[in-house]
This record gives structure tokens, C-alpha cells and sequence, in this order.
């Protein structure tokens, strides 16, 4: 349950402390508070994998990957983040960049539902479907509006630790009822932009 006390503070922490649309620059969107270059500071986490289900298509499973996509009253997209042990006593922030978005792409007015993980249990690449995901907690109800060429901060909180074990797993799922939104993983640098769900531990 640990893992979903983190995960609610990853979200939810926004609802008391909303950290808003970050600003942009000629280059990357940048948050100012934890990516003021509109890169990501080192340490930063992508996610272990991007695993999409269908709700049109309840019992496939497909295969995780860095991609997600998310379509109105189908797809939805699960993620997982290992946090390392080394990040007890520090502040995970989760973010999302969506600057420089090549091959990514957005339909519709933006609202996307974000959901934690409950920490009952995590998907599995090739054998999560739509009828067996994970538990999730109720949505996210003070979600910005995602739109391409933007960066966005979440949530923060205490990274999640759990003594004796080398990383704590945590992760959520994006849904939208309105709005196709598809991007690919990207940790940016080299004059690109980072592109994705990534968590910034400071």
C-alpha cells in the first residue's frame, strides 16, 4: 500500500499545490522549479515500460514498450516507474513533456485522466489486458489540460522506499473520453527535447 500512498501524493499534491503550465523557450518547455532548461537534471527516471490496453478489445495483451497512446473510450496507456532505494529522503516529481514532439500526435481538447496505481499489483508486458489491469485510484480531479509543445509538473512528494529492497515500484494509468494523444518516450539532449512521462528526483 506504500507505493499507493506515494503515487496519490504524485497526483493529488497538485490539487493543494498545482504547479501549472511551465513556461516555454525557443527550444524546450522548461519547469522552472525542477527543469529550468527545459532539460531533464541527471538522476531523472523514465519509465520501465509503456503498456497500452483496449478497452474495445477487453482480453488482448499487448507487448510494453516506450510509446503511448491513449483514444477516446479505447486505449489507455499503463506506466511504471522503479524508484531506486538511493532516492529515500528525496522528492519524486512526475512530469510530463510533451515539447519537440516529433511522430507525436493530439487530437481533441486535452483532458486526459490520470490515475495512480494502487500498489495491489503492477502490469506485466504481454499479459495485462483491459479486464485484469491493476487497480487504480479514483481520477485526478484538477488535471491541466495536456496539450502538445508544453512540459507539465504533476505532481511531487516523497519518493517512495521501501527498507531492504533495491527499488520501489509505482505507476498509474492516462485514459481520455475525448482526446487521442500518442507520444514516445525521449530523455531529450543532443538539441532535442525530452519527451514523456519522467520522474525528477531532487
Amino acid at each position: 500500500m506504500k507505493s499507493f500512498i506515494v503515487l496519490a501524493s504524485l497526483v493529488s499534491l497538485s490539487v493543494t499545490a498545482p504547479a501549472g503550465l511551465a513556461t516555454r523557450d525557443e527550444k524546450c518547455p522548461a519547469i522552472p522549479q525542477i527543469a529550468p532548461t527545459g532539460q531533464l537534471p541527471p538522476g531523472t527516471l523514465s519509465p520501465t515500460f509503456l503498456l497500452p490496453i483496449s478497452q474495445k478489445k477487453p482480453d488482448k495483451a499487448f507487448p510494453g514498450g516506450q510509446t503511448a497512446i491513449v483514444t477516446p473510450h479505447d486505449k489507455c496507456t499503463l506506466t511504471r516507474f522503479d524508484i531506486p532505494a538511493s532516492a529515500q529522503n528525496k522528492t519524486c516529481s512526475l512530469t510530463l513533456f510533451l515539447g519537440g514532439c516529433e511522430g507525436g500526435d493530439e487530437r481533441g481538447p486535452g483532458n486526459i485522466i490520470f490515475q495512480g496505481n494502487l500498489g495491489v499489483r503492477y502490469p506485466v508486458p504481454g499479459q495485462t489486458t483491459w479486464n485484469n489491469q491493476p487497480p487504480l485510484s479514483p481520477p485526478f480531479t484538477d488535471a491541466p489540460l495536456i496539450k502538445l509543445g508544453n512540459a507539465y509538473r504533476l505532481g511531487g512528494g516523497p519518493c517512495d522506499y521501501t527498507e531492504g529492497q533495491a527499488f520501489t515500484s509505482v505507476g498509474g494509468s492516462i485514459c481520455s473520453n475525448d482526446t487521442t494523444l500518442s507520444f514516445t518516450q525521449s530523455n531529450g539532449g543532443h538539441g532535442k527535447c525530452p519527451v514523456g512521462f519522467h520522474l525528477i528526483i531532487t
